[in-house]
């Protein structure tokens, strides 16, 4: 009596866990597919081989010093995961289906908004005479002034401690 009990169980979690697999695959599969259609709308769009545009930059990019192009280009390469991006996103609308494109988007949103924090705490660094490394003084300072410009957006809902 035993082995049939465990061998209802163990047919009945295989299922399950078939279930769950068959799940995830198609989860995959639907993020695959608006990947791919992404690229697509993305191919739309007119490219930056704008010869003026070309030319503008590359007076801009030449004007900077080596510390300057040196966290351009990290800046350039640097990125959010879409996977932690994604849960990001998911906790705060309290829903599963996030799309890529609204990854995409916020993390493009959340990279500008570090870009012009590093910027405003290097000002600050700046104006204090001091080199080096960015410290956690210059972040707050730097995130007090872009709150008094304006540029972070203010609590939709009062915190929970303090």
């Amino acid at each position: 009596m035993a082995s049939a009990s465990t061998a209802t169980a163990r047919a009945a979690g295989t299922s399950t866990m078939m279930m769950m697999m068959m799940m995830r695959k198609k989860r995959e599969d639907d993020d695959e597919e608006e990947e791919e259609n992404m690229e697509v709308e993305l191919d739309k769009f007119p490219s930056a081989s704008d010869p003026h545009k070309m030319a503008k930059m590359q007076a801009i990019l030449s004007q900077f010093s080596d510390e300057q192009m040196t966290r351009y280009e990290s800046f350039r390469r640097a990125g959010f995961q879409k996977s932690n991006m994604k849960r990001l996103l998911a906790s705060i609308t309290g829903t599963q289906k996030i799309s890529v494109p609204m990854t995409i988007v916020v993390s493009g949103i959340a990279k500008m908004f570090v870009g012009e924090l590093v910027e405003t705490a290097r000002i600050v660094m700046s104006e204090r005479k001091e080199s080096g490394p960015i410290r956690p003084c210059h972040i707050r300072e730097a995130f007090r002034r872009l709150k008094l410009e304006g540029k972070v957006p203010k609590r939709s809902l009062p915190r929970l401690f303090r």
